[in-house]
């Protein structure tokens, strides 16, 4: 009787044990989910406060605009700073629809050779195990041949004899069958596997490799720097620069008749940016010179080090207007290289 309880009070102990490791468990759980919910908390605070700094930022923009224009002499002023804002936004544009034209082919022609040597590959190995399958079914042909030999002049061995002569021919028989046995299982292995390179599938194309984007990027460096000589007529690219880094209120472009030359101008020269000649016209050049001074931080980096271009601006063969267009950001072009 007392041994019944003594087993009933331990068995109650340990189930309140089990129960009180579960709540710990359980606390602990929460506890962990608690401290993600306020990180989560905190972070969406961070990103809220962010959002209406920005806000207030762009409604005080908006608010020393409105003022600016509502003095009629200010008019014009506006129109050139927001029509050299359009014309850099119509850059980044261009930059970007040339980049993805250049990305596309790099990805053409580094998928081909991928399927080349893939293709390469396999013909060779094929050549080499086809040779194999050749050389392994001339020895069974040879083998083959032997063993009707072996049994033909093991039929003509009759009477007690040939007995010895006869067990001899019947032993050499039965080991070259064995060896004609072995020699077409390693046929059927070898077809076997001339099948499964056959129909191996085409490799997957793992993305531009880093030689690959440094060419595109190269190139869009080139393009950026045309745009900039292009539009250094008049003086438009930087002033279409200062339009994106600088406030409307601290710029001014002079009289009517100044802006409306100016106008004018921009508009020309947009006009003409679309125009195909521009992207082929001494890019090829300008690329070349550009990956002459490039210097890259490390092996895997794809941007050229601003720094480096700087050599490019003195002792140019190359004529027309420079700038580092990466140290000056022109036309956002770090928005549209390939990482």
């Amino acid at each position: 009787m007392l041994g019944g309880l003594a087993m009933a009070a331990r068995e109650n102990k340990s189930g309140f044990d089990d129960r009180l490791v579960e709540l710990f468990r359980n606390r602990a759980q929460l506890k962990k989910a608690h401290q993600a919910l306020q990180q989560e908390f905190h972070s969406l605070e961070e990103k809220l406060k962010n959002a209406e700094a920005s806000t207030r930022r762009a409604e005080e923009r908006l608010e020393a605009i409105e003022r600016l224009m509502a003095k009629p002499e200010a008019g014009y002023n506006g129109l050139v700073y927001f029509q050299l804002r359009s014309l850099w936004r119509a850059c980044f544009d261009q930059l970007g629809v040339f980049a993805e034209e250049l990305r596309k082919q790099q990805e053409d022609r580094e998928r081909k050779k991928q399927l080349q040597n893939f293709n390469k590959d396999r013909a060779h190995r094929m050549d080499e195990i086809n040779d194999l399958i050749r050389r392994v079914k001339d020895e069974a042909d040879e083998i083959a041949g032997e063993i009707g030999e072996l049994e033909s002049r093991e039929s003509r061995l009759r009477g007690f004899w040939n007995y010895f002569r006869r067990r001899e021919v019947a032993a050499r028989l039965g080991e070259r069958k064995s060896e004609h046995a072995s020699a077409r299982t390693r046929i059927e292995e070898l077809f076997d596997r001339r099948i499964k390179i056959e129909s191996e599938p085409r490799p997957e194309f793992p993305g531009l490799s880093v030689e690959g984007r440094r060419i595109v990027n190269i190139a869009v460096i080139a393009y950026a720097q045309h745009l900039y000589a292009y539009f250094s007529e008049g003086n438009i690219a930087r002033l279409a620069r200062e339009a994106v880094t600088r406030p409307i209120q601290d710029l001014k472009y002079g009289s009517e008749k100044d802006c409306t030359h100016l106008i004018d101008k921009i508009q020309q020269l947009t006009l003409g940016l679309k125009d195909s000649h521009l992207k082929a016209e001494g890019l090829k050049e300008m690329a070349l010179e550009i990956r002459r001074h490039a210097e890259f931080r490390n092996g895997e980096d794809t941007v050229p080090a601003a720094s480096s271009l700087d050599g490019m601006l003195t002792g140019s063969v190359l004529a027309g207007p420079r700038t580092n267009v990466l140290m000056d950001e022109y036309w956002d072009i770090y928005e549209v290289f390939l990482r």
